[in-house]
């Protein structure tokens, strides 16, 4: 059974069609088991549902409610949807809040049974503060497909697939391959090396990485103007309002 932990790493960006663009920038991520969280809730400068430099909120994932554990979100779908009310171990990989602020563009629910990843929750947002979260039933596959759900950039098209490939062993890997039709137009992913959480490794980190949270934001529209400067157009976004979910198995890859 996998503990919670730091996760040092670094998220990277590469659009390939139809033009070139590349950045790559270090990460601070948070393995939670959402089901003992009490027990890091003494650990200095973090803090559980309360203000401090590192902090986790409930508030900030699944139901979206300050007193209500993501990981009762998570079996509530299993339930409605899979008609499964096994007790997995579910963990959480998302940014911590720095000075209370906080900004996920990806967090990640894994649900554990005997040391097999039995579902996947890909939580996404946008700098709208909307939400939608894809979950998978996991075979023995290491990669899972669906179709774009969501608007997530002024620069990416509605009709595209993700591919994602995700390996979590020892340290941390996700893969996402983002195609419209069959044309690879955008690799991206996260790579993270698993640190025990303690007091001295939350001050370490949190010592190379301040206001990490803050920079997610400004990094996203630097980048930003760079693409555009580069594709010169951009896609709208559509009117939406609440949270959504979509559903999906391990399959074959389709294209439309």
């Amino acid at each position: 059974m996998k503990t919670s932990s730091l996760q040092i790493g670094e998220v990277f960006h590469r659009r390939i069609h139809p033009y070139q663009h590349f950045f790559r920038y270090q990460t601070f991520y948070l393995l939670l088991d959402l089901h003992r969280l009490s027990k890091l809730n003494n650990t200095f400068l973090f803090s559980l549902n309360r203000f401090n430099l590192l902090s986790f909120y409930f508030k900030h994932h699944g139901y979206r409610k300050e007193n209500i554990n993501p990981a009762l979100w998570f079996r509530d779908k299993l339930k409605i949807k899979f008609k499964d009310k096994k007790k997995y171990n579910i963990y959480l990989y998302c940014t911590p809040a720095f000075f209370g602020y906080v900004f996920n563009p990806i967090s990640i629910y894994l649900a554990y049974s005997k040391n097999n990843i039995c579902y996947i929750c890909y939580e996404v947002k946008n700098t709208h503060q909307e939400q939608h979260s894809y979950f998978f039933k996991i075979t023995n596959k290491k990669k899972h497909f669906c179709k774009k759900q969501f608007y997530v950039s002024p620069f990416l098209k509605k009709k595209l697939l993700y591919e994602f490939y995700l390996n979590f062993i020892k340290n941390f890997e996700l893969k996402i391959n983002v195609y419209d039709k069959q044309q690879l137009v955008l690799k991206t992913g996260v790579n993270s090396k698993t640190i025990p959480f303690s007091t001295f490794a939350v001050i370490k980190y949190l010592i190379k990485n301040l206001f990490f949270a803050q920079k997610i934001m400004i990094l996203i529209h630097y980048q930003a103007i760079k693409i555009y400067l580069k594709q010169k157009f951009f896609f709208m976004k559509p009117i939406k309002n609440n949270d959504t979910v979509s559903f999906h198995e391990s399959s074959s890859r389709k294209f439309s």
